[in-house]
């Protein structure tokens, strides 16, 4: 716990996150006496951590915030300290590190970490791996790490959310779907996995095609899926006629059957800009977690399939 005392000044809420409970309750522990505080002229509670730690030997109280990491993780401390301070720019750094690490740092621990401590799964991917890829595509142009670090860091990534999706709660079914997809020539699918994964947790119905998919091959799942929703991935930032022409015919299958099209990823705000079937641009998950809700408030449980036959 020693280098937990590098943070040493805590909030209600960060206690709150560590124990697992209410600020109502830590409230009380510190109007009690029981967990000693200072309050700052605005009346806020704070909290020193070697208080904190005082507190949890002497109630014999298990702080979840120091438990879940393993202890031979040389990153585990400073992890919790980002963790209890919400510090994303902290757990990006560490998210690298561990993706780069040539010893094979189990990058599915972390993760599952951060989501059992509450943070959400469109925090992860966007405020963690997002931001971590980028990083990691950074340090590739710069020649600080060459092409089989990337490659290992992007299906090390893969793997990892593939095993974090196993613990992740998700809602019962809404009787919706959805069809995710990269537009032909794109490479990279983790944002789409991603997409796929959060779908899944919302209760929709899902069919990953991945990358590389031929036009008529997407024409082909539309038809024989009749999907709610069609999710396009664009990462490359050039637009030209074949793919302009490429997304245009794919938005026009999908609207014959009632499907809407949502497209998401680096290059969709380039593409934006040209497009004209693109019913829901998303320029990061969150907002299409938003989109995703305004869907189901709109079509309701189980409409989704009848709308999708008709």
């Amino acid at each position: 716990m020693c280098a937990l005392v590098r943070k040493t000044i805590l909030s209600t809420a960060d206690i709150a996150r560590l124990f697992n409970v209410t600020e109502t309750t830590v409230k009380r522990w510190a109007d009690e006496g029981t967990l000693r505080c200072q309050k700052t002229p605005g009346g806020h509670r704070k909290f020193e951590m070697r208080s904190v730690v005082e507190f949890a030997d002497r109630n014999n109280f298990e702080p979840i915030g120091t438990l879940a990491i393993p202890e031979d993780d040389r990153l585990a401390q400073r992890i919790q300290v980002a963790v209890l301070g919400r510090d994303f720019s902290e757990l990006v750094a560490a998210f690298v590190e561990k993706v780069l690490s040539p010893e094979g740092t189990d990058l599915v621990a972390f993760l599952s970490y951060l989501y059992q401590h509450h943070v959400a799964l469109w925090e992860l991917y966007d405020l963690i791996l997002a931001p971590g890829m980028a990083e990691i595509g950074v340090q590739w142009k710069r020649g600080e790490i060459g092409i089989s670090h990337e490659h290992r860091a992007s299906y090390g990534i893969l793997d990892a959310i593939a095993k974090l999706q196993a613990q992740v709660h998700t809602k019962p079914p809404n009787g919706l779907s959805a069809l995710c997809a990269c537009l032909g020539d794109e490479e990279h699918e983790i944002g789409l996995r991603c997409v796929s994964y959060l779908l899944e947790s919302e209760g929709w119905s899902t069919c990953h095609l991945g990358a590389h998919v031929p036009r008529d091959a997407m024409k082909s799942a539309l038809h024989e899926m009749r999907p709610t929703i069609i999710c396009l991935s664009a990462t490359l930032q050039a637009v030209n006629d074949h793919r302009r022409e490429e997304l245009d015919s794919i938005c026009t299958e999908a609207h014959l059957i009632g499907a809407r099209v949502f497209l998401g990823g680096g290059g969709a705000g380039a593409v934006a800009a040209t497009a004209h079937g693109v019913d829901t641009f998303c320029s990061t998950l969150h907002d299409f977690v938003t989109a995703l809700e305004a869907v189901e408030r709109e079509l309701g449980p189980g409409q989704g399939e009848e709308e999708s036959r008709q």
